[in-house]
């Protein structure tokens, strides 16, 4: 016989035991203002992490990879590591820049950290907010497209950056079908990432926020 105060269900189980655990977020980003305070401003209670490091892209997922191993972050875990960082192309740095985005990216995916990167700058997501975006550019122009649309051309300050999730957020869900519709002009099994502009898919990263909005 059962004892008093337990909720039982067929299988002998407390109720409460089956209740799916929220994975916990733990964000890594290239950027130390624009975009962790973008993703910081998610009202979602399980960003577990979400910081800048102000690192390059290979060195970030170093980062990730060792943070990883310090918390026990496992696919048994459900929580989700992310590294975000963009290309922001720069001539002098070629063709070193290149291979440290791709190879970034391929070593984030071979180790079970997921992406969301930007091609050439995570002004670009912003921008998609707005209008379409099907030529490359490079993050000047992303920034005046911005300050046209809403007054902001910097993101880099903190104060600004602050203010993004909420001042776009009524268009955020036009900002995710133009970016899906970017991401389907390539072949995703085409890893020369760097070649891809515009790229971004900082929307998948944003959808699985979503999930956790109240």
């Amino acid at each position: 016989m059962p004892k008093r105060g337990w909720n039982r269900h067929k299988g002998g189980r407390p109720k409460g035991r089956q209740r799916e655990q929220k994975p916990s977020f733990h964000i890594l980003c290239e950027g130390v203002n624009t975009e962790p305070e973008y993703f910081k401003g998610f009202p979602v209670q399980n960003i577990g992490h979400c910081k800048g490091y102000g690192q390059s892209r290979t060195a970030l997922v170093k980062t990730a990879l060792k943070y990883k191993r310090a918390n026990g972050i496992t696919k048994k875990s459900k929580d989700q590591i992310w590294v975000v960082f963009d290309y922001d192309y720069k001539g002098e740095l070629q063709p070193q820049q290149k291979e440290d985005f791709n190879n970034a990216i391929i070593q984030a995916e071979s180790n079970g950290i997921r992406w969301a990167v930007s091609n050439d700058s995570f002004e670009l997501w912003y921008v998609l907010h707005y209008q379409n975006c099907d030529a490359q550019q490079l993050r000047t122009w992303y920034n005046q497209r911005l300050k046209f649309h809403n007054g902001i051309g910097d993101t880099k300050e903190r104060e600004n950056a602050k203010k993004m999730y909420d001042l776009l957020l009524s268009n955020q869900a036009d900002a995710i079908t133009r970016a899906e519709a970017i991401v389907e002009l390539y072949d995703e099994n085409d890893k020369a990432y760097a070649d891809k502009n515009p790229y971004t898919t900082v929307h998948e990263l944003v959808k699985e926020l979503n999930k956790y909005i109240k």
